[in-house]
């Protein structure tokens, strides 16, 4: 066998620039990944794209996954290519350990991802699936609505490598033992700051002392990934406290919007301060893309505007929690092309937040935000839904009075 590229550490790097340069020229060769997952990029994930690189995350990362024995911390701008950033290092790790005689169990997970949606448990099983073929690896994603009798039916079907799940679920499961942490190596806590910062952080730090405890017990060293698009500081107080000497790894764009996407502001002073009558100019001016997708801050704002549109012939589909139509019918319909004979508009989707995180839109041209947000957090990860994956796209935001002092901030921040 033929030796492995020595991996230069971008540490190295002295300045922004040399750093984003140096990245640009990775390959997914030179990331130290084993022939096996680097098939599985190459002929699962990404097989529709000529000679696929790295995203600067996954090349800063993965080389520091697979040779740092602390945890680590990936942070970086949405649409970024995250999930692969962690996914294929964990698959190595886990292929290593089967060559080191690891046993795979039934009802005992080797890697665990923990997310705050059902819809991103979908997404990051589907990716991780996708690579499955050729690093033979299983994956399955596990909600609070999934019955145990169903998982148990799953478990039994053989051993479970990779779980994707919310952190309620799994301490349900943990706690009726459905499921054991006995084996679990590798500890993923993806969309970081929505965990610790919206009521789940009790059960994330649950499950990190459950896993330490076992670990320790074992003499063995777990590995805890966190991952996320932004870091509050109230998010990095409480990882500063949990993981000490945890090691940080951020792309330069951290905090800053795609650089594929075009943003614009849209002063409502112009309309006399009409929120839906601005909208309706920008879809109309906006006609001919493909998919819009409109956030509004509130259920009823996105209720009050859906039937305000239909007035004006424009019925559009309208995501929230507990809308008449399902999430997932609506969100099957917004990725479907629009048929001519249709009554219902399905490139036009209203959403609250729902939508500003954990849900693929790579196929979104434009973002329009109907209510702007109440945080630079909150707007990046809204705008974060388009411009995703090396596509360009477009972010409108609708400025009324009050949203003026919020709107110059980020202005400022983006620049």
């Amino acid at each position: 066998k033929s030796k492995p590229k020595e991996i230069v550490k971008p540490a190295q790097k002295e300045n922004v620039q040399e750093l984003t340069e140096f990245l640009a020229k990775q390959t997914f060769d030179d990331l130290g990944l084993s022939p096996e997952v680097l098939s599985a990029v190459r002929l699962g994930h990404l097989k529709d794209i000529e000679d696929p690189l790295p995203t600067e995350i996954q090349a800063l990362s993965i080389p520091k996954l697979l040779h740092s024995n602390r945890h680590v911390l990936c942070a970086a701008e949405t649409g970024s290519g995250k999930t692969l950033a962690y996914l294929l290092p964990t698959l190595h790790m886990l292929k290593s350990d089967e060559v080191n005689k690891v046993k795979r169990r039934l009802d005992h997970p080797r890697a665990i991802v923990l997310v705050p949606t059902r819809e991103l448990v979908s997404q990051v099983v589907k990716t991780a699936k996708s690579l499955s073929h050729h690093a033979k690896h299983r994956a399955l994603g596990l909600t609070s609505r999934t019955p145990r009798q169903k998982l148990l039916e799953s478990l039994a079907d053989g051993p479970v490598d990779i779980l994707v799940t919310i952190p309620t679920a799994l301490n349900t499961f943990v706690k009726n033992e459905t499921l054991s942490l006995a084996d679990t190596r590798y500890l993923i806590i993806d969309e970081a700051d929505s965990l610790f910062d919206s009521g789940w952080g009790e059960d994330c730090q649950s499950i990190i002392k459950q896993l330490q405890t076992i670990n320790a017990q074992k003499k063995v060293q777990e590995k805890i990934i966190i991952v996320s698009a932004t870091l509050p500081k109230s998010v990095h107080g409480v990882l500063d406290t949990l993981f000490p000497k945890l090691v940080k790894i951020t792309t330069p764009s951290l905090h800053r919007a795609l650089p594929n996407l075009k943003q614009s502001f849209v002063d409502l002073a112009r309309f006399n301060g009409n929120r839906q009558m601005a909208l309706l100019e920008v879809l109309k001016k906006n006609i001919k893309d493909g998919k819009t997708l409109v956030f509004c801050n509130t259920k009823k704002a996105v209720d009050i505007l859906h039937n305000w549109l239909k007035t004006k012939n424009i019925n559009a589909l309208a995501l929230y929690k507990d809308a008449e139509m399902s999430r997932d019918e609506t969100l099957r319909l917004f990725k479907t092309t629009k048929k001519e004979d249709m009554t219902l508009n399905t490139n036009v989707l209203l959403s609250t937040d729902i939508a500003s995180r954990g849900i693929d839109t790579t196929f979104v041209d434009h973002v329009v935000l109907y209510d702007f947000p109440t945080s630079v957090v909150d707007y990046l990860h809204r705008v974060g839904r388009t411009a995703r994956a090396g596509k360009t796209g477009k972010a409108t935001s609708l400025i009324g009075r009050k949203d003026r002092m919020m709107s110059d901030r980020i202005r400022r921040s983006i620049r």
